[in-house]
């Protein structure tokens, strides 16, 4: 291999696909970036088995070939050449970096060694960047405990002319449902919030306005194709509660309110639920909205939050953090929590954004 490319073009890909490697492995490779050069473009992949992506930029070849080389090393020589242009040559396992009057030997591994990274195996789904970028609104949600695998991915199921996407803890749901072009063919797996991180990420990097959503041949991973950038993950197998059964029904109260005010509210009464379950109760009563929360060895606090109240007198207490998640999550200046019983889920909708929901399961009071 052997090739000469703009240091200011290198970085930014190597950096980026450096994101996906330096797992906890016994495979030395896995801590490698790989580097193919090929149709006058550069690959550059990093995998952890679990994510992978492939980046490729345009460039000088003089020789075809690749190997792999440690991915901090790598990115720590390049990002300090500074901008200039960089030469790179393997010989064998060694790859010379050469840029000015600098030059560098890098030892590394044979290619051959490096995992396959899947790619789409049938024309998968496109749809424009925005849809993918709402579905940060709803990651929160999704669980961090390993406990039960389905519950840290996100469902992703696109029907006929809609994609709903869906994360829950079994504490707290978050619902994203955007349109798609008629006709849309049925799309239905369980990914990683990780993946969708860093989806996100290569997005934000990537002019491209479209995107593509596939599997790989054998079902088991999902493939995102964004501009120049692949990003392969593996997908979560199980069964997905049925969200739909959770969301309320029916309502008896509702309030539609300053979405600052009510958040302001929410942090002052967690001061004091703290220490005692992070616990805040909603009271309801006479047309007004009121936090409270307590703490034996501290003290108690309530506070009356102005706003449109409606319904029944009604008192039900939260989790202070999940509301504050779903309430600063919510994009629009006011939100409306519609209650449904002091042992229901509440419902929590941005007033003015279609299609974004979260639903919090109360505390039973003692």
């Amino acid at each position: 291999m052997k090739l000469s490319v703009l240091q200011q073009d290198l970085l930014p890909p190597l950096s980026a696909v450096s994101r996906s490697v330096g797992v906890k492995s016994t495979l030395p490779v896995l801590d490698n970036i790989f580097l193919s050069a090929q149709d006058k473009k550069i690959k550059i992949a990093g995998t952890n088995l679990e994510i992978g992506v492939i980046k490729q930029i345009p460039a000088d070849i003089l020789e075809e070939g690749e190997i792999t080389v440690p991915a901090k090393t790598i990115v720590e020589l390049i990002s300090g050449i500074g901008s200039s242009k960089v030469e790179l040559e393997s010989r064998g396992d060694v790859l010379e970096i050469t840029s000015g009057k600098f030059k560098a030997t890098v030892n590394g591994i044979s290619a051959s060694e490096f995992p396959a990274i899947p790619l789409p195996g049938s024309e998968g789904i496109v749809f424009k960047k925005d849809v993918l970028v709402s579905c940060s609104q709803i990651l929160f949600s999704a669980a961090v405990d390993e406990g039960r695998p389905v519950l840290t991915g996100i469902l992703t199921h696109a029907s006929k002319d809609k994609l709903d996407l869906v994360a829950t803890d079994g504490f707290r749901l978050a619902h994203r449902q955007v349109s798609l072009p008629e006709n849309t063919k049925e799309f239905k797996s369980l990914i990683p919030k990780k993946t969708f991180e860093e989806v996100l990420r290569v997005i934000s990097e990537e002019a491209a306005e479209q995107i593509s959503i596939a599997t790989s041949v054998n079902q088991n991973q999902i493939i995102f194709s964004i501009g120049q950038t692949i990003v392969s993950s593996r997908l979560i197998e199980g069964q997905f509660p049925s969200w739909e059964k959770i969301i309320p029904t029916q309502l008896i109260t509702r309030a539609v309110v300053d979405k600052d005010q009510i958040l302001k509210a929410v942090k002052l009464a967690s001061v004091f639920a703290r220490s005692e379950a992070n616990i805040i109760v909603f009271k309801v009563s006479e047309g007004k909205l009121v936090l409270e929360s307590s703490a034996k060895e501290l003290g108690s606090q309530q506070n009356e939050v102005e706003g449109q109240i409606e319904g029944e007198d009604l008192q039900v207490a939260f989790n202070a953090k999940f509301l504050q998640d779903a309430v600063a999550a919510s994009p629009t200046s006011q939100v409306m929590i519609e209650l449904s019983g002091q042992l229901s889920a509440a419902l929590i909708k941005p007033i003015g954004e279609q299609g974004l929901q979260y639903i919090i399961m109360p505390v039973r009071l003692s």
